[in-house]
């Protein structure tokens, strides 16, 4: 099966939001959608953990999640979460549902493919697909 696409990847929504609230195109904070994506994946690695996940996978795992979560939180530590944060970031959520219907996707659909890739190291994750093209890319290059 192929990747998903990283438009129907929650994370990398936020991602954005951060990369637009840095640069001052919004005024709402990502905040406290990086904490709750920050504590959703501390679960997903002691399920990682748990169920023997290759260490190549949690390296990548950790890896990514460091760079698009921990330090765009890092660089917000000082920020204040307000209210109309959190109410932008319900309404980014249902426009990510919505948005997934139209690419005739499910959030349960996805959410069990992300979780399956990454506990069954199946490279399924935007990411971890990149890397591993990145790797064969690699493998298969032929020096002249």
């Amino acid at each position: 099966m192929a990747a998903l696409r990283a438009d129907l990847v929650f994370s990398y929504w936020i991602y954005v939001w951060y990369i637009l609230y840095a640069f001052k195109f919004t005024m709402y904070s990502p905040k406290f959608a990086l904490i709750l994506g920050v504590i959703d994946n501390l679960i997903m690695l002691l399920m990682m953990l748990l169920y023997g996940t290759s260490r190549r996978t949690i390296f990548y795992f950790i890896i990514i999640n460091t760079l698009i979560k921990a330090v765009p939180l890092y660089y917000l530590r000082n920020e204040v979460i307000k209210t109309r944060d959190i109410y932008f970031l319900g309404g980014l959520f249902l426009f990510f549902v919505l948005w997934l219907h139209v690419n005739k996707q499910s959030l349960v659909g996805n959410l069990k493919l992300v979780h399956d890739s990454l506990l069954y190291g199946k490279d399924q994750t935007p990411f971890m697909a990149l890397v591993a093209q990145i790797k064969k890319n690699y493998k298969n290059m032929e020096i002249l």
